[in-house]
């Protein structure tokens, strides 16, 4: 016989509904994350890439050991700023921003030189596929080389809920 809910058992079944579609307890919150890349000569750090890496921090963030977050990306702007991007935490959409908690910073040099395909990447690929291939790699930009190293600084920052901004330097070589 069927039986509806009654009394505390209802209370308990639209709390735990609540949370969950809340996402109350989700370890994966993301901030947004904007900031500035300067060189050693105090100039933008043109098309090189930031990227975020969480650190395994279970006593700092709430997740479990071995599941510090996915990376976040952003490619610097002709005036040196950044707006991070996380790409598909748990399959979901990209977002803007970064995985709350303490992250490693690293940059990557912008590119001074365009990429040329292998003679093993030709013989691989039918000649539609070569061809959308040199003309993505045509429109690729380039860069003048950067008189810096690459170790970004500072190399570790922490990510707070809400508005973000975070400013870097590149020491010299």
């Amino acid at each position: 016989m069927f039986r509806p809910f009654h009394g505390p058992r209802v209370g308990l079944c639209l709390a735990l509904g609540v949370g969950l579609v809340s996402g109350c307890g989700n370890p994966y919150q993301v901030a947004k994350v904007r900031g500035r890349v300067l060189t050693c000569e105090g100039k933008p750090a043109v098309g090189g890439e930031v990227e975020f890496w969480p650190l395994d921090a279970p006593d700092k963030t709430g997740r479990r050991v071995g599941n510090p977050g996915q990376v976040s990306r952003a490619i610097v702007g002709a005036d040196g700023t950044f707006i991070l991007v996380t790409t598909g935490i748990q399959g979901a959409k990209d977002a803007e921003g970064a995985v709350i908690g303490p992250q490693r910073v690293k940059f990557t040099m912008p590119p001074t030189k365009r990429p040329v395909m292998t003679a093993e990447e030709r013989a691989a690929g039918t000649p539609e596929h070569i061809k959308a291939l040199e003309e993505e790699i045509a429109r690729m930009p380039i860069y003048p080389p950067l008189p810096c190293s690459n170790k970004i600084e500072p190399g570790e920052v922490e990510v707070k809920p809400g508005d973000n901004m975070f400013e870097f330097r590149l020491p010299p070589k």
